[in-house]
């Protein structure tokens, strides 16, 4: 028996560690997962293979994920592939119906439930896996068809060379009759398996004429799901679904013309009792006992969206209680000191000096930590100039290294000459510092922080790396989660401030840790 081929799928994401997360949870030796880090290389990989799914990336530098899906629908021979938007940027209509707008026909916001994930995959490589085996009964019945239009040529030019030399033609005939047998014994063979696969598929499948619209043939899902009965649709010319597309750019339906080969079109159809349901659908021409037909197949997907939409509104109540949870926690603590402080003094009918200012001291913790969590808005305004980032690591060196040695650390500077960047420094500041200390935390005694610049290409990196024990697994996920801290006293905003810092740049931060240290790298963007 052959070996079951590997179905491809493509994942498209600049950030490695984002490559390596989608190919733990989709791991299979059925799927032969393919990587890119950017669009352009998930063009070249589009040219070369033939994908039953594709995972993308919204946000990539260069060409970014909604014109990298435009031109693979673009193209004729990837015009039909499926393709997953993932993306952690905003959720707004508008952005989700630019992303069906672009050619996606589905989109997942991070965090995403890998169970869910894995589900939406299987149900596409499925499809694909189905599409396959039609094509593959297709190309079958062609080659049957033409080997038999080649018997036939022979047996005439058999037949008249034995009318030219009058030798045994009753021989012939019987020979090449025994090959028409077989031929047409292979052929019923493969509309027997086309016929399996017919009744068999989960999707909805429909054979129509193209002639006149008449319903030739529905398979047991197709009636399943819309409450037909078998006799009252066969030989039925009008259009029994009512199939509509959708237009996510007017937010509006159009009529379909099923004339034309589709592949995973966004459709409505309605039920029987007059339930609209949301289905992909595909449609393929092929001749059917001497007519032209056109086979209809639609996935229907009505659940699989209602429980996203229900996973979403979960997943958004989850945050914002997460959030409450975290502000309240950190807010209350100084509240309560003061609180406390202040009854104390009304019972006292008066209060020290020193009272006072533990109280003014809680409030300010209290301030910092509104502070820094407002500082994480995405329209917090920067107040960006065009200025040497090597200036700025200069001018924090001495705070820095003062803090190093305190506890008997160390400083280097590494700075090579950079191009010029639009950068407000308060947040830079803020970014290198924050940073920077967590560095020294994490050292022993005798430990070295580096801090070093340089350009690659056009990029220019800030690279701040220490000496300690690294950083485990765990913790490395939850990096940057506001109000996630390993520390006794820290408010678990630190980090959360770089990354929106780094967004408001346009930069990104990557991690790199062993048990030899960790290294934090900042890319900017030449503008």
């Amino acid at each position: 028996m052959d070996k079951k081929k590997k179905v491809n799928i493509l994942l498209v994401d600049d950030r490695p560690e984002n490559l390596l997360t989608l190919e733990a949870v989709l791991a299979s030796p059925n799927y032969n997962l393919v990587k890119a880090n950017s669009g352009e290389e998930a063009l070249k990989h589009v040219l070369i293979n033939d994908f039953a799914v594709i995972l993308l990336d919204v946000q990539m530098p260069g060409l970014n994920g909604f014109d990298t899906a435009k031109l693979i629908h673009q193209r004729k021979n990837s015009s039909h592939i499926p393709i997953i938007f993932i993306t952690a940027i905003s959720q707004r209509t508008e952005n989700v119906h630019q992303g069906y707008a672009a050619g996606a026909i589905d989109y997942i916001f991070k965090p995403f439930n890998p169970e869910i994930l894995k589900s939406k995959v299987a149900a596409f490589v499925k499809l694909y896996e189905y599409q396959q085996q039609i094509i593959e009964q297709k190309q079958l019945l062609k080659k049957r068809s033409m080997e038999l239009e080649s018997v036939n040529a022979k047996l005439e030019k058999m037949e008249k060379k034995l009318l030219q030399h009058n030798i045994n033609l009753e021989k012939l005939v019987r020979e090449k009759t025994e090959e028409l047998l077989l031929a047409n014994k292979d052929l019923r063979q493969s509309q027997e398996r086309f016929k399996k696969i017919f009744a068999a598929s989960p999707s909805l499948i429909a054979i129509r004429s193209l002639v006149d619209g008449r319903y030739i043939d529905v398979n047991e899902s197709w009636l399943e799901n819309t409450g037909y009965q078998y006799e009252e649709i066969i030989g039925r010319q009008d259009e029994v679904l009512n199939l509509t597309a959708e237009n996510p750019n007017a937010n509006k339906s159009s009529d379909l013309d099923l004339q034309k080969s589709l592949r995973n079109e966004r459709v409505r159809y309605f039920t029987r009792t007059g339930e609209e349901r949301i289905g992909l659908l595909s449609t393929e021409k092929a001749e059917i006992q001497g007519e032209q037909c056109i086979i209809a197949v639609i996935t229907d997907i009505t659940e699989r969206e209602q429980l996203e939409r229900e996973i979403t509104r979960l997943d958004r109540l989850n945050l914002i209680g997460e959030m409450a949870a975290g502000i309240a926690h950190e807010v209350r603590n100084p509240m309560t000191t003061v609180s406390g402080f202040l009854q104390l003094a009304k019972s006292k009918k008066d209060i020290h000096l020193e009272y006072i200012d533990l109280m003014l001291t809680e409030l300010n913790r209290a301030n910092e930590i509104i502070k820094e969590f407002l500082t994480l808005a995405k329209n917090k305004k920067a107040d960006r100039k065009l200025q040497d980032l090597n200036k700025i690591i200069e001018a924090l060196y001495p705070l820095i290294q003062a803090e190093a040695v305190l506890t008997n650390k160390n400083v280097i500077l590494e700075l090579n000459e950079c191009q010029p960047l639009y950068l407000d420094e308060k947040e830079i500041r803020q970014l290198i510092l924050n940073i920077a200390l967590n560095g020294l935390e994490a050292m022993t005694s005798g430990g070295r922080l580096t801090i070093k610049t340089y350009d690659k290409k056009d990029y220019v990196y800030l690279d701040i790396q220490d000496e300690g024990c690294g950083i485990d697994r765990e913790t490395l996920e939850k990096i940057g989660t506001p109000f996630f801290t390993t520390k006794d006293t820290g408010t678990g905003l630190g980090l959360a401030v770089c990354y929106s810092v780094a967004a408001r740049h346009n930069a990104e931060i990557s991690i790199d840790t062993g048990k030899n240290g960790t290294t934090f790298s900042i890319r900017f963007q030449v503008n």
